[in-house]
């Protein structure tokens, strides 16, 4: 479960050192600090930007207790499979559809604006709470990491989720920063390919999770190898 989350995190993170790479970049470059100051700094920067996650974790995590209460996750998450399959057959790009939806562009305003004041003052504010900003900012990768997380049912298990992808997109984000390379926009354009093939994946894993909580215990093949039928 959790190696998904990391996986999809660290493969992921190609993307947001296009996406967010300038941005953290942005934040460093206004503290003026160098060496091991700049990694602390970058630690403490994807680990608010990971806090956000683990946020939206908990949030999504209430509604996905609903549904498993309800009785309809295992349909959720079909459905939620197919939709990222049909993303890989039509190689459909989600910052693309997010950029279309007027809800999540007028809160992508709203957060922008609000990281680029406090990017004004950012010598006086942490960069913990810098990252806790970025955190919410409308990404289609992290929205695929949300629907993994709401499919377990559970709140603990969906903010651990999101824990993990956050983890997983560290090695990439601190890399940029230490290295102080920005992405060029034809790497960027490059790096946005990668999203049909993480939703194909996220796909197949959400209809598995969803097709075996429908089969009954002895169709279940990693059930039958931990509890093998005896013959008496």
């Amino acid at each position: 479960m959790y190696w998904v989350a990391f996986l999809l995190g660290f493969f992921g993170s190609l993307h947001c050192i296009g996406m967010c790479g300038p941005l953290a970049l942005a934040v460093h470059s206004s503290k003026n600090h160098t060496g091991w100051v700049t990694f602390w700094n970058s630690l403490l920067y994807n680990a608010g930007r990971t806090t956000g996650y683990i946020m939206l974790g908990l949030l999504f995590g209430i509604a996905g207790s609903i549904v498993a209460f309800s009785g309809a996750q295992r349909v959720i998450s079909i459905v939620l499979g197919i939709i990222m399959v049909l993303f890989f057959i039509f190689s459909a790009n989600p910052d693309q559809l997010i950029a279309r939806s007027l809800v999540l562009k007028r809160f992508y305003s709203k957060v922008t604006v609000t990281l680029s004041n406090l990017l004004h003052k950012s010598k006086r504010i942490p960069v913990y709470y810098l990252g806790v900003v970025n955190g919410f900012l409308p990404c289609g990768l992290v929205y695929l990491a949300i629907a993994g997380a709401m499919s377990l049912g559970n709140v603990f298990g969906s903010m651990g989720f999101m824990l993990f992808f956050g983890l997983g997109t560290f090695p990439g984000m601190i890399a940029v920063v230490l290295l102080h390379q920005s992405v060029n926009q034809k790497l960027r354009i490059s790096l946005s390919k990668l999203y049909p093939y993480i939703s194909l994946v996220m796909g197949i894993y959400l209809i598995y999770r969803g097709w075996m909580s429908k089969l009954p215990l002895e169709l279940n093949f990693f059930e039958a190898l931990k509890n093998p039928v005896m013959c008496h």
